[in-house]
Order: structure tokens, then C-alpha cells, then sequence
């Protein structure tokens, strides 16, 4: 046993000086290439006790104490083994190949799809050197042979390294899988790290011997051999001495091991793939931290950078001046900061737009849009509108945010945490990449983009590495929040550990100070417990006993991590009510909870940790988040009878603020029941439709959201509750119909009126509802069809007998459906009748908001009769109901517009209209419906008061709104400015007014209400 392990010592030397006499060695190859053979031979010999034939053994070592190399007919190398006193017939038995694993195309395949997924970095990085050797070695045809044996040798050793990759986090591997991943101990980090470098030196001669002359190889290939023999030799020297890798090597069959990894490697990959599909979780956190003020649009804050914030100058800077200056197609820049989870992206991008460069350059032209909730196209549109101040209301959410940044000037755009809208479906994506080139195309635009992500959403967009902080820099942020970690000799090694992730550092540190754990611990306990940096450092905090040990702490944790946008204090209770104060204290200490200032601050939870927390929240408590969901929506029903309930202001503005988190659970849970499909899903979908129904009626009275319809539609459906579907189905139908979507609006509307004809019509609900379906049905019809106005009005007014009873609303709904189409055939004297009558029923079954919107038709009517006195006094009414009532859509500007219209009828000062008209631009927001009208008053106006200029403004830009939209009724507009563009250049070249007959020309008649 003494001289055994004293010539395995003197390989371990010999491979050292080697290593450090690394010239002269190579100085003297070829001489010492058979010296260096017998020598390893030697080894090799003596090892035969330690890997019995059963085993695989090193590569190249033989069973036996004698070799014999000889070729087969295909010159194929092979080796034959046995005793010396053995016969040539039992020699020739035992010929067996050089080699007995080949490394083929799948054996690289694997290796480098494990090399992709490793979660250890010593382990990649040796895995990938390893490749490049390979890759080295599959490049040099003329001598294939020795670089075979060298390939085949370094391959086998991979795949046994192969096993230390990290086992998944996820939990999601197939039981027979669960003893196939290793931990690795100290003697082998420490044997990795040798064999990395030797691996490294190794593929840089073989680079060497490539790059070579073609011509000098050829004539002297024996130099080449000589090299690779010795690379053969340098990568056996440096096996003989790493005893424990030598030992994992001999325990494993390589073939089968190399199947298991394949195996292995399908299975992340699928696991992978599934939980980016399904993934909502988020980098960093979101501020949504006042809820918005209804009476106004206000572009939210933009947070400040993190207090502790090191080494990201140099980087803030780079970005800081690629933005303010524009790119080489003249367009201001894009920039994208991409990277994985927790190293920061969102601090760096928040310090890029505080950077003085930038304030200077776009002044307050800065939007944030945190897109942490944006987890789907109309999500994002629902943040940019949010983050640039556009009303959510507008019917073409895109165009009036595109029209709202490219009015701004020089402005710039950051759009944070990209990946949750990015990482969708292909459907959705291709949908979020249009709305990206839309705001791409815009010149004055500078972009600032985070995401978790390797390459940006568009090729052209710049981006650079975004690396971890180094030691130095990691090292100010853990002290900065542990002093007392100063002094560990093993906080560089925690950091280390953690791969300098200012996430990962931030959350240990706080682990440290408020678990008063040393680094020394942590290490300890990082080490014993995985790889999986981010969500091991959650789990430390979340299951240290001074979380634990605290009631109630675990509970909150889950409830607010499946809130994406937080909660405010004084909402808490409704989602969560057995919290406990210490809870919220013990959580914040923890630094798992985070909570803004103000007079009722938002507790909210960072977007990774909340990744961490959902997958081990448990059922009943998922259960109980998803009833308090539905019981806000009950608790404020007022949404789905629209302006007309008194209670809709009031509940409107309460689902507003706790909009993401309802929007975010309906959405899981509808998926949920729509997957399942199983009795008890129905059982509950039945309990919790009318919380649904009460979500998608207000989104259409303030945004409509037609694919969260449909969902809360095929729910309905699965219920089999005809009222719920049926109300669900108008609602969808509603929503197709405001939205352009006329064809589909028709067949949604032709299902409920089936629905609706079998409910039972003494319920007043029923009844209501089946005829608005009824009315909205006959005006989707005519439309689609194409019907004539005067075709139409028979059909309305064979709804008669339906409406008979007590019930008078049902004849009103029928009056203003009658009036309409009577206006749009000039019968005015009967439109005016019977919008009349409507008015006076609604006001008399107390709906306002129905009523205000019979005055809109009352004054129209009375304009087009030439009473302009009481359409003028009827059109002030109107805008002070929808004021009231809370309602700040379409009616109200096209309130102010009317009220224009006829206060030029009467010849009113131009300066007076003008004021009006400002009224009604401010309540256009900017979409091109309204806004187009709006400006083709003031060109009206500003002819009349032969103010050229601004009259040419006014129709070019009314021109620009127009031809945004693709409207059969609305293209001769752009005709009409133009020919008035025409004559007003016309005469103002000439110097002269143009004669007062065409002037009155040019200046129409009020026009019908549009």
C-alpha cells in the first residue's frame, strides 16, 4: 500500500512540474513524449487494484498488466490484453477497441444543452472549455486518430462532471430522477478549478496547431502528432492527480450516464419552457402608489434609485449618452438593459433618468410604465396610457397614446420589466411587437427598456452587457446594511457565492442583520440547502425561525405576493382579514415586505420574492384570496348598471384602485375553470359569475377588455346559468360593438336575445337587459346588412307590444332606439317626439345618465329645426349631467361640440365659441374621432374671424386625426379640408380676403351631430 501511493504522489508531482515549467517542457515534446508514456503507463498499471474490470476505467487504462496495439483492416486502433503467459489465441479473444466510449454528435449535443442549463458556474465554465477543446479537436482532420483519443477521453469527464449542473429549483423533475444530480464537496471545487485550467491550456495549443500554415502541416504532419500526443499526455497528468473525480469516473458507466443526462436535459428543457409560458412573475418592484384620481389624468411619479446603489456610474453614464444624443437614422436612441433577475436592471434605469444629461435633454418629457402587471397586449396599452397621462376610455387606446408622445417634443419612454408583456404566447407577442413599432417609429421618442431577457424585443435596438457588481461594490452593499459583517473572514466567499447579485447581496444582508446570522452561517447554510441563488436567499428569509416563529407572517406573505400591485393599508382587511400588525413588522424586517410613505401607504412585495412565494402557496389560502376578489366586485355591483346607479362613481372609483390585482386573479382563475372543467369548477363558477359579471361591465364603462369577455363568457356557459350568460353575452356584445367589431358584435348579440327570449320576463332585470339586447341587436343588424334608415324604423317600432306593462324603461330603451333612426332619415318633427317621450320615462324610472343622453339627441334635433335658443339651453344641461354624473367619455365633448354648433347658429362672438371649444378639446383626449371634430370647429370659427393661419392649423391637423381612423362615414372629411386648405392659400398668397360669397361657402351649415 506504501509504494502505491508513493508513485501516486510522484504523479501528483510530476504533473505540477509540469505545470510550472511549462516552456522548457514544451521546448523538449517530441524527446520526452515515450518517457512521459511509460511513466503514465506505469500509473495506469498500478491502479488496476482501485478500478476492478467491472468498471469502466480511465480512459485508455487497460485491465490487464500488457498491451498490445495493433490495426484491423479498417485501421482502426486496438488494443490486445492479457497476462503474459497467455496464450495468442486468448490474446486475440480479448482484442477489444483503444476505447470502449466513442464520442459521437449526440454525446456533444448533450453536453452542450447540460452546459446551457448548469446553475453552477465552475461547472459551466469548465463544461464549456471542455466544448471548445472538442470542437478544437473535430477541426484537425489530418491527424484523426490522436484527436479522437484525446476527444473521447476529455467527453468522458464531462459527462461525469455533468452531474454537479444544480439540480432545478422547481420541483417539477420526474420522481426516478431525484438521486441523479450530485453535490459537490471541496476536494472536487477545488480539482474542477486545476482541471478548468488545464482544459484551457490545452485548447489554446490546439488553436495554435489550426492556425498553423496548410502548406507546413502538410509536409511536416509529425509535429503535429507530437503536439497532440502531448496535450494527450498533459490531460492524463492532470487526471492522474484528482483523485476524487478519477473515483466518480470509475463508479459510472458513460454510456448510460450519457442517456440519463439526455433524459434529464428534455425534461428542464420542457419544465423550462413551460414556466416562461406560464410565469408572471417580475425584477423588480411596482409603484403604483396612488390610486388615480378620477377627476383628472396624471402621469404617475417616477421612483427615485434605491439608496444603496454601487457600481453602476460608469454603465448609468454609457446609457445616459446614447440617450440624449440621436442614432444615425435621426431618430432619438433605444436603449435595452437585459439580464437575468435581481441584478438590478430597474435601479440602473431609474438612475439612468434621474442622470443630469437627461433631465437636461428631455426636461419633463419622462414616462415610467412599469409593466410588471402587463400580462397581456391590452394590459400594456392599459400601463402606457396610464404612464403617459391618455384617458383609458379612448376607444383606440394605441393611436391616442402614439398621437400623445409625439406631441410631447424631445421625449423618452421607460419601459420597466418588459418581460412579463414580452414572454407571451406567439398570438400576443407578435401583438406587443406592434405596439412597439408603433412607438419606435416615433423620432422625437428615446426609449429606455428592462426586461429579463438575453437580446431586445427589436434587432436594432442597442444593448450591452449589464454584469453583476464586482467584490468591491458588493461588498458597500452587505455593510451597508450588516456593519457587523465586517469583520467575517467569509464574506467574500458569501458574495462569491452569490455571484455578486445586488438582489441576492440586498436580501442575504438583510437575512444576516435581522436573523443576526453571520456570513459565516449564511455560507453554511446557502451551501447545505442549493444553487438556485435568488430563490434560496427568499427561502432563508422565509423560513428562518424569526419569520416562522412570528403568527400570521408566512399567511401575509402569501396573500400579498398574489397581489401584483400591492395593497394599501386601508384596504388590507378586505383581502386579508386576520392579519396581525406584528406580521407586517416582522415581514418588513425580513425585507420581504416593502411599504411606500404617504397617509395610507402601499405594502407591497418584490416581484422575485413573489415568484418564490406562489409556488408554495397552499390552496386554501388561494381559495380565500380568490372569494375576498370576488367579494370586493359584489360589494361594489353599482358598475353594472353604468351612470345610472347612483353608486357607480363611488364603486367605479374603488375597482379602479384595486384594478391589476382583481384583473390579475380573474385572469388566473378563469384559466383555471377553463382547464379543468370539472364539477366542482362549475359548482363554484356558479358562485362566482356575478363577481365576474360586475369586473367586465365596468371595463366596458370605462376600457373595454373584449378577451377577458370571452373568457368570463365560456365560464358562463360552463355554469349553465342562462341569466349570467345571457347578461355576460350583451356585455361582449356591447364591447364588440364600440370597439369596430360589427360582425362579431351581431352573432354575440343573436345568442343572447335567444338566451333572453327563454328567461323568465317577471324578473325586471331580465327584462331590461333583453331589451337593450333587443334594441343594440336592431341597430347592429341594420348596420351590418346595410339597411336603410327608413327600412329599419318599422322594425323598431314592432318592438311595441314587448314594452307594454308597468315596466316603462323597456319602452323608453324602445323611443331613443325609434328617435335615432328617425334623425338619421331627417324626420325631425318625429325624432323630436319621440326622444322626448324617452327622456321624460327615464327620468321617470330615475336613470340619469340614459337621460342626459336624450338631451345630446333633444339638442341636436332642435338645432337641425332652427330652435337654437332652446338647443343651446338643452346642450348646457347635458354638459353639466355628465359632469355630475362622473362621466367624462365621448358624450361629454361632443356636448361641448353641439353647444358650438348652435352657438354659431346664433352668432355668437368668435372669442366666446372659442372657450367652448377648448372645453371640448380638453375632454377629446386627444382621440381622433372627437379630436378631428373638434378641430374642424375651430377652423370654422377661426374663418369666420379671417385668421388664416390658424383656420390652416386647425384642418391640417383635423386632416392628420381623421385619416387615423378607417371609417366608411368619416372619408370625406379629409376632402373637405383640403379644398378649404386649398382656397385659403390660394388668397393669402394673393395678399387679398377672399370675396364674401365663398368665404360663406367654405363656412357650412351646423352639421348633423355625428
Amino acid at each position: 500500500m506504501d509504494s502505491e501511493s508513493d508513485q501516486v504522489e510522484s504523479g501528483c508531482l510530476c504533473f505540477w512540474k509540469g505545470r510550472k515549467s511549462g516552456t522548457s517542457r514544451r521546448k523538449k515534446e517530441t524527446s520526452r513524449v515515450d518517457n512521459k508514456t511509460k511513466s503514465m503507463k506505469t500509473l495506469l498499471n498500478k491502479t488496476k487494484s482501485e478500478f476492478p474490470p467491472g468498471n469502466n476505467t480511465l480512459p485508455g487504462d487497460a485491465h490487464q498488466t500488457s498491451t498490445t496495439t495493433t490495426k484491423d483492416s479498417q485501421g482502426v486502433t486496438k488494443e490486445t490484453s492479457g497476462q503474459g503467459t497467455e496464450d495468442k489465441k486468448s490474446e486475440k479473444i480479448n482484442l477489444t477497441k483503444h476505447y470502449v466510449f466513442e464520442a459521437s454528435k449526440k454525446t456533444i449535443e448533450v453536453l452542450k444543452g447540460v452546459a446551457e442549463i448548469a446553475g453552477v458556474p465552475l461547472v459551466k465554465q469548465v463544461l464549456e472549455i471542455g466544448l471548445s477543446l472538442i470542437e478544437a479537436c473535430e477541426e484537425l482532420n489530418e491527424i484523426q486518430e490522436k484527436v479522437r483519443q484525446l476527444k473521447n477521453r476529455v467527453a468522458e469527464f464531462l459527462l461525469v462532471i455533468a452531474k454537479f449542473m444544480d439540480r432545478p429549483s422547481d420541483g417539477k423533475l420526474p420522481p426516478q430522477f431525484g438521486d441523479f444530480f450530485a453535490v459537490m464537496s471541496e476536494d472536487l471545487e477545488r480539482e474542477l478549478g486545476d482541471l478548468k485550467d488545464c482544459l484551457d491550456s490545452i485548447t489554446k495549443r490546439l488553436e495554435r496547431i489550426k492556425a498553423r500554415n496548410v502548406l507546413l502541416t502538410a509536409m511536416l504532419p509529425d509535429s503535429n502528432v507530437d503536439e497532440i500526443q502531448v496535450c494527450e499526455i498533459e490531460f492524463q497528468d492532470a487526471i492522474e492527480r484528482f483523485q476524487t473525480l478519477r473515483g466518480l469516473h470509475a463508479a459510472e458507466d458513460v454510456a448510460k450516464l450519457q442517456d440519463k443526462l439526455e433524459v434529464v436535459y428534455n425534461e428542464i428543457k420542457a419544465i423550462s419552457q413551460q414556466v416562461t409560458q406560464l410565469q408572471t412573475s417580475f425584477d423588480e418592484l411596482k409603484a403604483r402608489l396612488e390610486p388615480l384620481d378620477e377627476s383628472s389624468l396624471l402621469v404617475p411619479t417616477m421612483p427615485n434609485p434605491p439608496a444603496i446603489f454601487y457600481g453602476r456610474d460608469e454603465i448609468v453614464n454609457e446609457i445616459a449618452n446614447t440617450l440624449a444624443r440621436p442614432s444615425a437614422d435621426g431618430k432619438m436612441s433605444r436603449f435595452c438593459i437585459l439580464g437575468p433577475g435581481g441584478l438590478g436592471k430597474t435601479s440602473a434605469a431609474l438612475a439612468v433618468m434621474q442622470n443630469s444629461l437627461i433631465r437636461e435633454t428631455f426636461g419633463g418629457g419622462q414616462f415610467w410604465i412599469p409593466c410588471n402587471t402587463a400580462n397581456s397586449p391590452s394590459a400594456l396599452l392599459d400601463a402606457l396610457a396610464e404612464g403617459t397621462g391618455v384617458n383609458p376610455q379612448s376607444k383606440n387606446l394605441l393611436r391616442s397614446i402614439v398621437t400623445r408622445l409625439s406631441s410631447c417634443g424631445q421625449c423618452i419612454l421607460l419601459l420597466d420589466n418588459f418581460e412579463t408583456p414580452w414572454l407571451l404566447d406567439e398570438s400576443s407577442q407578435s401583438r406587443v411587437l406592434a405596439i412597439l413599432e408603433q412607438l419606435d417609429a416615433l423620432p422625437n421618442l428615446a426609449i429606455l427598456l428592462t426586461m429579463r431577457s438575453n437580446s431586445p424585443p427589436l434587432r436594432h435596438w442597442k444593448h450591452s452587457e449589464f454584469p453583476p457588481v464586482n467584490l468591491e461594490n458588493s461588498r458597500k452593499i452587505y455593510l451597508d446594511i450588516d456593519e457587523a459583517a465586517g469583520d467575517s473572514v467569509d464574506l467574500d466567499a458569501l458574495l462569491d457565492t452569490l455571484g455578486y447579485m445586488p438582489g441576492a447581496v440586498y436580501l442575504m444582508a438583510n437575512l444576516g442583520a435581522n436573523s443576526l446570522s453571520t456570513p459565516t452561517e449564511l455560507l453554511q447554510q446557502w451551501r447545505a440547502g442549493g444553487i438556485s441563488v435568488m430563490d434560496h436567499c427568499i427561502g432563508l428569509s422565509m423560513n428562518s425561525s424569526f419569520v416562522t416563529g412570528c403568527e400570521g407572517a408566512i399567511e401575509l406573505l402569501q396573500v400579498l405576493s398574489m397581489l401584483p400591485a400591492g395593497v394599501v393599508r386601508s384596504h388590507l382587511e378586505l383581502w386579508l382579514s386576520s392579519y396581525r400588525p406584528e406580521a407586517i413588522q416582522c415581514l418588513r424586517k425580513a425585507a420581504l415586505l416593502l411599504v411606500s410613505s404617504g397617509s395610507d401607504p402601499k405594502l407591497f412585495v418584490l416581484p422575485v420574492i413573489q415568484s418564490c412565494v406562489r409556488k408554495t402557496i397552499p390552496d386554501v389560502v388561494r381559495q380565500r384570496v380568490n372569494g375576498s376578489c370576488c367579494q370586493i366586485l359584489l360589494s361594489h355591483s353599482g358598475a353594472i348598471d353604468g351612470p345610472n346607479n347612483p353608486h357607480f362613481k363611488a364603486h367605479s372609483r374603488y375597482i379602479r384602485t384595486e384594478q391589476s390585482n382583481i384583473e390579475s386573479l380573474l385572469t388566473e382563475m378563469l384559466t383555471d375553470i377553463l382547464k379543468s372543467r370539472t364539477l366542482i369548477t362549475i359548482e363554484m363558477m356558479t358562485n362566482e359569475s356575478d363577481a365576474f359579471r360586475v369586473f367586465i361591465w365596468y371595463r366596458y364603462w370605462s376600457q373595454p377588455h373584449v378577451e377577458l369577455a370571452i373568457q368570463v363568457a365560456q365560464a358562463a356557459e360552463m355554469a349553465n346559468n342562462a341569466t349570467s350568460q345571457a347578461d355576460t353575452l350583451l356585455c361582449l356584445g356591447k364591447m364588440y360593438r364600440i370597439t369596430g367589431r360589427s360582425d362579431d358584435s351581431l352573432k354575440t348579440l343573436t345568442r343572447a336575445r335567444e338566451l333572453f327570449s327563454n328567461l323568465d320576463r317577471s324578473q325586471r332585470q331580465n327584462r331590461r337587459n333583453a331589451m337593450r339586447c333587443e334594441v343594440t341587436y336592431t341597430e347592429m343588424s341594420a348596420l351590418v346588412r346595410g339597411l336603410r334608415q327608413e327600412d329599419v324604423i318599422p322594425l323598431v317600432e314592432a318592438l311595441g307590444p314587448q314594452c307594454e306593462g308597468e315596466d316603462t324603461y323597456l319602452e323608453a330603451l324602445r323611443l331613443e332606439s325609434l328617435s335615432a333612426f328617425q334623425f338619421k332619415a331627417h324626420l325631425f318633427e318625429a325624432a323630436l317626439i319621440s326622444i322626448s317621450e324617452s327622456r321624460n320615462l327615464f327620468r321617470e324610472n330615475n336613470c340619469p345618465f340614459d337621460a342626459a343622453t336624450c338631451l345630446l339627441d333633444l339638442a341636436r334635433i332642435l338645432g337641425c329645426l332652427e330652435r337654437y335658443e332652446e338647443a343651446l339651453q338643452i346642450s348646457d344641461e347635458a354638459v353639466s349631467s355628465f359632469h355630475d354624473l362622473g362621466f367624462e367619455g365621448y358624450n361629454t365633448c361632443f356636448s361641448y361640440i353641439l353647444k358650438a354648433r348652435i352657438m354659431k347658429s346664433l352668432k355668437l362672438p368668435g372669442d366666446v365659441i372659442i372657450k367652448v371649444l377648448n372645453d371640448a378639446l380638453k375632454h377629446s383626449h386627444q382621440e381622433p374621432l372627437p379630436l378631428a371634430f373638434t378641430l374642424l370647429e375651430y377652423g370654422e370659427v377661426y374663418l369666420e374671424m379671417k385668421d388664416w393661419r390658424a383656420a390652416t392649423l386647425a384642418y391640417e391637423e383635423a386632416r392628420k386625426a381623421i385619416l387615423r381612423l378607417d371609417r366608411e362615414g368619416h372619408r370625406g372629411i379629409p376632402d373637405e379640408c383640403d379644398n378649404k386648405l386649398q382656397v385659403i392659400q390660394r388668397y393669402e398668397t394673393q395678399g387679398v380676403d377672399p370675396p364674401e360669397e365663398e368665404l360663406a361657402s367654405l363656412i357650412p351649415a351646423p352639421r348633423l351631430f355625428p
